[in-house]
């Protein structure tokens, strides 16, 4: 499956507007930005909001960041047309393609919902790993979000654990306390 991932940097980017409305239809309000603070972030340096593209036809988003020892999956979306043919999955292979351990957060399971994104994590060969976690509130004031953390790596040594949760979790939720 030949993937193209298209950064998107720029509010006028031709595939944006279509993109910012599947990302908050995908997500609850607790567990993505408000559509202003995603535009303010679109030239950080380390994130990626790229959409994807096949022959040309936009399937759907992912939003990663780049750290030295990992990579972290903030927000993976496809469009319904396009679910279950392969492309979450393919997304994820392109991103292992370079070569650096994946992290990523997964609501616990309380649905068939919930329960089948576990199931395509699974699938693809995620696990949750051995951590009590919860994903910071993006705004000040909300609260912490209960979730699983999942990695397709379970090597991971508990000190460089520990330390990538701090870096992705400072540099991804916190950001607000300095801007």
């Amino acid at each position: 499956m030949d993937l193209q991932f298209e950064r998107i940097q720029s509010g006028s980017h031709r595939h944006l507007q279509d993109l910012l409305d599947l990302y908050v239809e995908s997500f609850p309000n607790e567990e993505r930005r408000t559509t202003s603070e995603l535009l303010r972030m679109l030239n950080v340096q380390e994130m990626y909001f790229t959409a994807v593209l096949v022959e040309e036809v936009v399937v759907g988003f992912v939003v990663y960041w780049k750290f030295d020892q990992f990579r972290y999956i903030e927000h993976l979306a496809i469009y319904s047309a396009h679910r279950r043919k392969g492309f979450g999955d393919a997304i994820l292979k392109q991103l292992q393609n370079e070569g650096k351990p994946l992290l990523l957060e997964v609501e616990i399971p309380y649905d068939s919902t919930s329960a089948q994104r576990v199931g395509f994590y699974n699938r693809a060969g995620f696990n949750a790993l051995p951590v009590y976690y919860h994903q910071p509130p993006y705004r000040k004031g909300e609260a912490l979000v209960p979730m699983l953390l999942f990695s397709d790596r379970t090597d991971w040594d508990a000190d460089l654990l520990r330390v990538s949760m701090e870096q992705f979790q400072e540099r991804v939720y916190y950001w607000y306390s300095r801007s």
